[in-house]
């Protein structure tokens, strides 16, 4: 398509699709005891701005609440190094005496490491 024929085609085809853009001014008349209300919906895909006339009991306007919120992370309890430490070794104590009684020596060292591994597995997942 040649330039020349480009630019009338564009201007109509926005005249076309742009009409509300160039409206006037509006004039709403109300009854006495009525409020204009102004609205933006969309009808078939199209924004168009809609104004109705309502009486007073019905009307209620918007109120917008302005104050600033504060966001505050919720606090985590804190886990101690001690009970970390006692649940790491109880699960190694409890890990050695099961293999030590039932493979003797070589069970409860095999045991003790199972066991501590355990526990240190279980303590990193809850102080996630």
């Amino acid at each position: 398509m040649r330039f020349k024929l480009m630019l009338p085609i564009a201007a109509i085809l926005i005249g076309g699709y742009a009409g509300q853009a160039w409206a006037g001014p509006v004039v709403v008349a109300c009854a006495p005891g009525q409020h204009s209300i102004v609205r933006d919906v969309v009808v078939r895909g199209e924004s168009v701005t809609r104004v109705e006339c309502v009486s007073g009991a019905s009307y209620r306007s918007a109120r917008y609440d302005t104050r600033e919120v504060r966001y505050v992370a919720p606090r985590r309890p804190h886990r101690s190094w001690g009970k970390t430490a006692l649940v790491v070794g109880g699960s190694a104590a409890t890990g050695a005496g099961v293999g030590g009684i039932v493979h003797g020596k070589k069970g409860a060292l095999i045991g003790a490491a199972l066991g501590g591994g355990a526990g240190s597995l279980y303590e990193a997942t809850r102080r996630r």
